[in-house]
């Protein structure tokens, strides 16, 4: 019975079990979803650039060209503070000539806006030489872009999950090879934890990992489900209903508790009670759709 539905003006024990609901009503900043928006992927080439500038445009049509000349080493990162550090660096120097040769009379552009505009698409990793591609070539690629698709739909997802091979039709190494690329356009972010490198959209706050991360394991849905429906179920009583060894459960449970996705507090009949951080769950589900708790909190 739920913790909601027991409460009785009785004293005491009405003050000491409003004590413990508490827990569920915590304020969580960080998961705030109105301060988040949906990622999304646009579609079209206009709509992928439309936030570069005119000369940005430009520079990066020359660069798609300029990237792909194999005579001149592309296997460097760095920033480039002055015009005179472009000889250092053959393709951007040549990539620098090139614009002024095609755009500087054409379309009246200086010298200076055009190292500017080099600076900023690398700064903004639209070229990353070492990948001699710009990102717009990247987002208008059908593997590609389905697999920043992929990494939408299954948010926290690591290379070791079955779903890799399943649904993008790749093993993988070839997946963490294309976890790279998208990752040195900053297109994605990855996050180690535990023992594996988890995946991300670049846009989605990193303080949401944590969370997603935990409920990728199955079990953790159905543990919390065990919890928020019987409030004094013993740790036994759980993996017995789930097949599961108790010392895993307990493990799992101080997993939660480190997270405050669960708490554990004592009535005054000296019982323990296992508390579901209900609004932190609903938070979780205004950004994540996966795993769905709002059956599980219907009602409430």
């Amino acid at each position: 019975m739920s913790l909601e539905k027991r409460r009785e003006p009785k004293g005491n024990k009405e003050e000491a079990k409003l004590e413990e609901s508490s827990f569920r009503h915590l304020d969580f900043t960080p998961l705030n979803a109105k301060e988040v928006k949906e990622p999304s992927r646009p579609t079209k080439p206009s709509e992928i650039i439309e936030d570069l500038t005119e000369i940005e445009k430009d520079v990066l049509s020359i660069a798609e060209n300029i990237l792909k000349l194999k005579r001149y080493d592309a296997d460097f990162d760095i920033e480039i503070d002055s015009e005179s550090e472009l000889q250092k660096y053959p393709i951007l120097e040549k990539l620098y000539a090139k614009c002024i040769a095609k755009l500087a009379y054409k379309k009246g552009y200086s010298k200076e806006d055009i190292f500017l505009a080099i600076r900023s698409l690398e700064e903004k990793s639209w070229i990353v030489t070492n990948e001699r591609r710009t990102k717009l070539e990247i987002l208008t690629n059908e593997k590609l872009v389905s697999i920043l698709n992929f990494i939408k739909d299954n948010p926290g997802i690591h290379a070791r999950d079955e779903k890799v091979e399943k649904v993008l039709n790749i093993t993988r190494t070839p997946f963490l090879k294309h976890m790279m690329t998208l990752e040195r356009f900053k297109l994605i972010r990855s996050k180690k934890l535990g023992k594996s490198l988890h995946y991300f959209l670049a846009e989605v706050p990193e303080n949401f990992d944590k969370y997603r991360v935990i409920f990728t394991n199955p079990l953790i849905p159905k543990i919390v489900e065990s919890i928020f429906k019987e409030e004094t179920i013993t740790i036994s009583k759980i993996g017995e209903a789930l097949d599961i060894y108790a010392g895993t459960i307990q493990y799992h449970i101080k997993k939660l508790k480190e997270l405050d996705l669960v708490k554990t507090v004592t009535n005054q009949k000296d019982d323990k009670i296992h508390l579901v951080n209900i609004e932190l769950l609903k938070k979780y589900n205004e950004f994540f759709k996966e795993p769905d708790f709002s059956q599980l909190l219907k009602g409430l």
